[in-house]
């Protein structure tokens, strides 16, 4: 791996490898989605384009790529507590821009509820905003998940994956990723998915911090043809069909209709959406840095 990308934190019941592009004096700090191996590789790459301003402060999870696990229940009260230690312990001095994508939304809503002092700014990128009960998976399925990390299974089906879209940081996307991403912890965080959904999302106080939510809504069947093109290389039709269909069904508008609910309840929260991938930060770096840049000069 490159220098920069190596930094043992103590969490307190766990070492976070913690990494930081930029010392500007507005602390963003990024909280990865689940299971994302090589998100500080994403957002060193993401960080080329962000202000002068912005210090990019990336926080994973026991168990997340260089990361320990921890002998703890992998809890929501865990992660935010193990977060806030490793950035005292690193010097890293509140207020925070807190800037969670995916899952990592969890953590970010328990956070800022419940520790509104400490953060000044939420940045959701297309974050998980409400309990899906559906998440439950049977008791078995997590036994066979750490036995299957312990022998290395996914790193094996994985080994011949490309990762030319990260350019001269390739070797170091693929490092991380193969380091055992079915960790106790990371399985753990699964299977604690509903219960620390409810412990975040019922805590939940109304307050004026200000926050974006950057959504990822197709409004358009032009945007797409674009998402299509950075996922497959190619457009096709019926690909295009099919997820312009999905966008528009019944169960989409109940989840929109679940966010504007979420954005009502934390208060404060301004929807700018950057149609494509889930993965903004990796199709539209550029654009998210204009939002984020703006976001921040705002404050």
């Amino acid at each position: 791996m490159k220098d920069g990308f190596v930094n043992l934190v103590s969490a307190g019941s766990f070492d976070m490898n913690m990494n930081i592009y930029g010392d500007g004096k507005h602390k963003v700090i990024a909280m990865p989605g689940s299971g994302d191996a090589a998100f500080t590789v994403d957002m060193k790459m993401l960080s080329e384009h962000l202000s002068d301003d912005i210090s990019l402060i990336v926080t994973p999870r026991p168990g997340y790529g260089l990361c320990t696990d921890t002998d703890e229940e992998l809890t929501t009260e865990l992660v935010v507590e193990g977060t806030r230690t490793a950035l005292k312990n690193a010097g890293i001095e509140p207020p925070y821009i807190l800037m969670p994508h995916s899952m990592g939304g969890l953590y970010g809503t328990y956070w800022e509820s419940n520790y509104p002092d400490e953060v000044s700014g939420v940045i959701f990128l297309d974050s998980v905003n409400s309990v899906d009960e559906d998440m439950s998976l049977p008791a078995w399925s997590y036994t066979v998940g750490k036995i299957a990390g312990k022998m290395g299974v996914l790193r094996f089906l994985r080994r011949n994956e490309d990762y030319s879209e990260y350019g001269e940081y390739a070797k170091d996307a693929a490092a991380f990723n193969n380091v055992n991403i079915l960790s106790s912890s990371a399985i753990d965080e699964i299977k604690n998915y509903v219960a620390n959904s409810h412990t975040a999302f019922d805590s939940v106080k109304t307050n004026d911090i200000p926050k974006i939510y950057v959504s990822t809504n197709f409004t358009k069947k032009e945007d797409i043809k674009d998402y299509l093109i950075y996922r497959d290389g190619e457009y096709s039709e019926e690909a295009a069909e099919k997820i312009w269909d999905d966008s528009q069904s019944d169960f989409e508008k109940k989840q929109l209709q679940k966010r504007s609910e979420y954005f009502e309840k934390v208060g404060n929260c301004k929807e700018i959406n950057l149609p494509g991938s889930h993965f903004m930060y990796a199709q539209h770096p550029e654009k998210l840095s204009d939002i984020i840049n703006d976001f921040v000069t705002a404050k």
